[in-house]
């Protein structure tokens, strides 16, 4: 994946100075990872990386005895809990998450089953958010609800023994409107110490109430955290990319939000690596680009920390880009990372909440009212979406994605597809770029025929500047005055609107494509997921074919030199070219609004040279000698 992330962002690069400020502009919002280097020799082996060392002790143990002197005296035993939303299996041993099954996106814009990345008709795959890696591949179990106090010998006892369970049903149901409380308790007598862990599952939300109460000697042990991850979302994604990214982490602290991909906070060298966060946590959580599980605690606290280790493991073979592809060199492992949360909480029993379920924007904006009510301080659990990478950028680009994300949303209650609700609205929003169209191509035009007039003053301008007439001199003043008015009314700059006006949106629509849970799994024509690439390859090769009949047909300001005019005609298919390499795999949607876009810019294009067509008298042709076909005329005698 390291060497992916490197690759796009080269990419980037090269494409910003070929295409100057609208690809500068491109690369400022997509910013990709830090390359990591990986062994390449170990790539048909799946190596697990060496676990993260324990932080050492802070509270005095000499009475504790180790694990091993200890006796589990509860037998093992896993609880199912079905609700319409989701499928929780939780294990008695640590009374911790080792399945976690999203079924449905309910959102006040609709219901959506969820099934894993690849899935389709004919194969539909439970989307499971806990790793399987983390869950069976290590020892300790790196799976959500762990709890972590800083003292090895305890964190060891809360965690890898099994509790007393409430319930005695194995599989437990809920309907709509129903809730189930499952408490779990683990009591230490020698030593005074005790945790009682009580879930309390919503068959109507995706929030679900977890009090934790862990003392010691009657008192609860400070510096409590509760572990989120590790690298929650669909684990059904064969392999990452740009696109479908790995789980990030994500906080709400002092008011802003943080966010850290996993491989930022670990060397290239190392296998591990930790991140302390400083202020105030409203709430942490982590995440993939669809989906999350976030902590909220009752009140804010302070000490979140991330910890991640990487390993590396075999893949489905697959080509990680365009050169590849041509090539047919194929990759068959990727490295990975496992990323977990430690979200302090105050283990006296307080309530802390746990939303665990689609990024979706409609859903977490209806949750935020939830939340803010349920805790007592202001929510905005919508920062979960990564609208940028950028927090200079995000305000500005929810401003523009959101309205987006709404009328593509109101078009497909319509026409009950995604696709066609992304033709619709790309034809309406190139109609409204019409006019502009047509006030480029007057000026481009009227930029051409004044182009040999402006030639000549500026040759006879160098001329008098070398006989040393000076730039105030009143003739050369006339000159320059004359070359003004040549100028009005056919800037150049006045082509560039469009392209100006229609970038943002492009980076918008961008943004509402690939946080949008709606188009995950949307089919269009061949196309099985807008939110992915297109497996055959058929949008970037036409996207890029209707880049250059789009640019040809359009009119360019005029070229005073040969070598401008080398410019322009490179320019005309060189861009399209690096944009062919760098949009390779882009989201579907994305691409055919820009196929589409480019097929409505050449219509339009069609007709204003129609319409700015005017009468051009013949041409006259000066040649050297009469050709031996020509018809002779007889001259006519004048009667003057």
């Amino acid at each position: 994946m390291s060497d992916n992330k490197q690759s796009t962002q080269f990419r980037f690069l090269i494409a910003a100075t070929l295409s100057m400020a609208v690809l500068f502009g491109w690369t400022y919002l997509f910013p990709s990872k830090k390359p990591e280097q990986t062994n390449t020799n170990t790539a048909q082996v799946a190596v697990t990386a060496t676990p993260m060392p324990e932080v050492q002790p802070t509270i005095q143990t000499a009475q504790l005895p180790t694990v091993a002197a200890l006796t589990d005296n509860n037998p093992n035993r896993t609880t199912t809990i079905k609700t319409p939303l989701y499928q929780v299996k939780l294990d008695s041993k640590g009374a911790l998450a080792t399945s976690w099954i999203l079924l449905k996106n309910k959102s006040p814009r609709g219901e959506k089953l969820l099934f894993a990345d690849g899935s389709n008709e004919n194969g539909q795959q439970p989307l499971e958010l806990i790793s399987a890696e983390a869950s069976k591949n290590r020892a300790p179990r790196e799976i959500p609800f762990r709890l972590a106090t800083g003292d090895q010998n305890v964190d060891s006892f809360i965690n890898e023994r099994n509790y007393a369970v409430s319930v005695d049903e194995e599989n437990v149901e809920l309907g709509e409107g129903q809730t189930k409380q499952v408490q779990y308790v683990l009591r230490d007598e020698a030593n005074n110490l005790e945790v009682t862990k009580t879930f309390i599952f919503n068959a109507d939300s995706y929030v679900t109430d977890l009090q934790i109460k862990l003392t010691r000697n009657g008192q609860p042990i400070p510096n409590t955290k509760l572990l989120i991850g590790a690298s929650l979302g669909d684990q059904g994604i064969k392999h990452h990319n740009y696109y479908h990214i790995e789980s990030e982490a994500v906080a709400s602290v002092s008011g802003e939000t943080e966010r850290h991909t996993a491989a930022s906070l670990i060397s290239s060298e190392k296998n591990t690596g930790e991140l302390a966060v400083k202020g105030d946590v409203d709430w942490a959580g982590v995440g993939d680009a669809y989906f999350a599980m976030a902590a909220i605690p009752s009140a804010k606290t302070s000490g979140l920390e991330y910890r991640v280790s990487k390993y590396e493991t075999a893949v489905e073979p697959f080509f990680d880009g365009i050169i590849s592809w041509i090539t047919r060199q194929e990759k068959t492992s990727e490295i990975r990372h496992l990323l977990t949360a430690y979200v302090p909480i105050n283990a006296d029993g307080s309530n802390t909440k746990i939303y665990t379920g689609t990024k979706d924007y409609f859903v977490l904006s209806d949750y935020n009212k939830l939340l803010t009510d349920s805790v007592g301080r202001t929510i905005d659990i919508e920062d979960l979406i990564n609208f940028s990478n950028w927090s200079f950028l995000r305000p500005i680009l929810k401003t523009l994605a959101v309205p987006i994300l709404h009328a593509l949303t109101f078009l497909n209650t319509f026409t009950n597809s995604y696709g066609l609700a992304i033709i619709i609205f790309t034809l309406f929003f190139y109609s409204l770029l019409f006019p502009m169209r047509w006030y480029q191509s007057k000026s481009f035009k009227k930029a051409s025929g004044n182009a040999p007039k402006m030639k000549d003053l500026q040759d006879r301008m160098k001329e008098m500047q070398k006989k040393g007439i000076p730039a105030d001199d009143p003739r050369m003043r006339d000159l320059q005055m004359e070359q003004l008015k040549m100028t009005k009314d056919a800037l150049p700059i006045g082509g560039c609107l469009p392209m100006v006006l229609q970038f943002p949106l492009l980076i918008a629509l961008y943004t509402a494509v690939t946080i949008a849970i709606g188009f995950r799994q949307a089919p269009f024509l061949w196309l099985p997921d807008l939110s992915a690439g297109d497996p055959w390859h058929f949008l970037e090769f036409g996207f890029a074919f209707s880049m250059i009949l789009s640019m040809k047909f359009t009119p360019q300001a005029a070229a005073a030199t040969p070598e401008q005019l080398m410019q322009q005609k490179m320019m005309m298919y060189l861009m399209p070219v690096m944009m062919l390499w760098i949009m390779w795999s882009a989201p579907a949607g994305l691409l055919l609004y820009w196929f589409f876009g480019n097929i409505v810019s050449f219509v339009q294009q069609l007709i204003i040279n129609r319409m700015n067509k005017t009468d051009v008298p013949p041409t006259t042709e000066v040649v050297e000698s009469i050709p031996k076909n020509a018809k002779k005329i007889k001259p006519k005698l004048s009667t003057s």
